[in-house]
């Protein structure tokens, strides 16, 4: 097992690194000098007498096969207590022969099937700082916007549920609070709303900065595939 974690000396973390840009390149990094080194590691052992159980996984993703998964490896699992779901990277779009972009319907002429990596935004961005290529899907045309009626909606991760947001009185600035959600592999642009109020754009994987008021709001995050994820975001004014 390798495992990274970029800190302090004293066992403390250090908010100045972020693990997408200071761990997460150093561990791909270490697994491609200990591949070079050494090509053909001997096996470990299996454990002996515990519950664990052999499955087979996607190789790249870690998830159940799917169909056009590439290649598949074997590992270990708990039963009932690892978690395992289906293989979703892997996915058969339709090209326009023509644009070579998606197609905007499955059943339109002139297309070709082909299978591209769908990653979320959060892990393509630690690709990107460690400088691995994926086969992401090509965009749709502009005409055919909200095309795509499946794939993960975006998944707000900052503001953090349950958090309230403070901002002092006296404050001659805003207090600006980024806004963050990971979507999927086909996303570009993702839209920012304050209830019914639209705030901005940012690019899938970089934050939106929000200059905040005090209030409470329903936040909504919508990808350029109209797909959306709402939550609520409370800002409090202190002395």
């Amino acid at each position: 097992m390798l495992a990274v974690w970029v800190g302090n000396f004293d066992g403390e973390g250090d908010p100045a690194f972020v693990g997408r840009k200071a761990a997460g390149p150093l561990f791909f990094r270490i697994v491609d000098a200990i591949a070079a080194i050494s090509p053909a590691l001997p096996k470990l052992p299996g454990p002996k007498g515990l519950n664990l159980r052999r499955v087979k996984v996607c190789a790249a993703s870690g998830g159940i096969p799917g169909p056009f998964c590439p290649s598949t490896v074997m590992t270990w699992f708990i039963p009932g207590v690892s978690p395992i779901e289906p293989d979703t990277v892997y996915r058969q779009v339709r090209i326009d022969v023509r644009t070579g972009q998606r197609a905007c319907s499955p059943d339109a002429p002139g297309t070709r099937a082909e299978v591209f990596e769908f990653w979320p935004s959060d892990l393509l961005e630690i690709f990107r700082e460690a400088d691995i290529p994926r086969r992401v899907p090509p965009p749709y045309p502009p005409h055919c916007a909200y095309a795509s009626a499946t794939g993960a909606p975006p998944e707000i991760t900052s503001p953090r549920v349950g958090i309230v947001y403070t901002m002092r009185a006296g404050e001659t600035s805003r207090k600006t609070i980024p806004l963050r959600a990971v979507t999927d592999g086909d996303v570009r642009q993702i839209y920012w709303f304050l209830d019914t109020r639209y705030l901005g754009h940012s690019r899938a994987g970089t934050p939106f900065f929000w200059r905040a008021e005090p209030g409470r709001f329903t936040l909504r995050a919508v990808d350029d595939q109209g797909r959306s994820q709402s939550r609520e975001v409370r800002v409090a004014r202190v002395d």
